[in-house]
């Protein structure tokens, strides 16, 4: 049971003389994982950067205040009045974009001169990909948002991940989608068919494993032409529909994000890179910076700003909708707010993926 609450020291448990001993430690998501004790450090927790628990639980609350106060119908128009303001590419420059058509899998997802990652590895192959980098309030270029390869991309992808040294790929669609294809098989499926590529690269399956009931974690090893090596994680979750959201509002998502919060820069894709993609990302910058205490931050503003960083970001309404129930549960599970309190939210948000087909 999760009796325990966020900022409570951890409970050492009595063991025999000749045991392991190993401690209870509270996760970001309110869940006990039992772990070894480390030795003492100098260097801050993760507990002590930042602003302190309190800090955190009143940014917290206000927000879940605000998100229970609007209701889902005045999230909803908030939002489309945002993705009208912001659906215009205007006049910030696309020129690599326009540059490249034969690289855009969709001809209406723009890819933003500003943030765009730049391929500089290795030289004389072009520098072109449909990908930006997102910053967070705790690390710059934290995220690259991209599309899903393309049969002409796959290439550009892996060198994307070489250059930045990325350490971890979050896909968030399927190769096939109510039968269209969505994204190429662009990583190995096992040790026997590695993905050697004209840049020089290989990129090697190691290992493959389900952490979640709709979520596969493959490790994978690359190495260019001298032998040089670079690991990383591949996170794959399976069952979340295109143009839609997940049917269950389980804290999957949370772990994930907190697994690879560990693991950045992180290149996060589904098929057009700002549906799925901007949902996800867009979770992680608010909490963030609930984490640093701001309690005037709204998902209206983190997404209107990671819009500015990834056009498009967040396609529908009912992700944004997502956005804030996923958030819900996360300050019920910390026992910020009770279930009681959030019934009239969760009812009508429920009601709304009815009547999208989405349950």
């Amino acid at each position: 049971m999760e009796r325990s609450k966020l900022g409570k020291l951890p409970k050492f448990r009595r063991r025999p003389s000749n045991s392991t001993i190993t401690m209870t430690t509270v996760e970001d998501d309110g869940t006990q994982v039992e772990r070894k004790p480390r030795r003492k450090s100098r260097r801050p927790t993760a507990r002590t950067q930042g602003a302190d628990q309190a800090v955190f639980k009143e940014a917290f609350k206000m927000f879940c205040d605000r998100t229970l106060k609007a209701g889902v119908n005045a999230l909803t128009d908030e939002f489309m009045k945002l993705k009208m303001a912001t659906q215009s590419i205007g006049n910030r420059p696309k020129t690599a974009w326009e540059a490249n058509p034969d690289k855009n899998r969709y001809r209406e997802v723009f890819c933003i001169d500003t943030t765009r990652v730049i391929l500089t590895w290795p030289a004389g192959m072009g520098d072109y990909i449909n990908a930006n980098w997102v910053s967070s309030v705790e690390k710059p270029k934290k995220f690259i948002c991209t599309q899903g390869p393309m049969d002409k991309t796959i290439d550009d992808f892996w060198r994307m991940v070489w250059q930045e040294k990325c350490r971890s790929i979050v896909m968030l669609c399927n190769i096939m989608e109510c039968g269209k294809q969505k994204c190429e098989q662009y990583w190995p499926l096992s040790a026997e068919t590695p993905m050697k590529l004209p840049s020089g690269l290989t990129v090697k399956f190691v290992s493959s494993d389900p952490i979640e009931n709709s979520v596969d974690l493959t490790k994978i090893d690359m190495c260019d032409a001298s032998g040089q090596e670079h690991s990383l994680e591949h996170f794959h979750w399976k069952d979340w529909p295109d143009r839609g959201v997940p049917a269950t509002t389980t804290l999957s998502i949370f772990r994930l994000l907190r697994r690879v919060n560990r693991l950045t820069p992180c290149v996060v894709h589904c098929s057009a890179g700002i549906g799925r993609t901007g949902t996800v990302v867009g979770i992680d910058l608010l909490y963030r910076r609930l984490e640093k205490g701001e309690k005037d931050v709204t998902l209206l503003k983190v997404v209107g700003e990671l819009r500015e960083m990834r056009h498009g970001a967040v396609q529908m309404d009912a992700q944004y909708l997502y956005m804030h129930r996923i958030l819900l549960v996360v300050a019920e599970n910390l026992k910020i707010i009770t279930p009681e309190e959030t019934q009239k939210f969760t009812e009508d948000y429920d009601q709304m993926l009815k009547s999208r087909g989405f349950t």
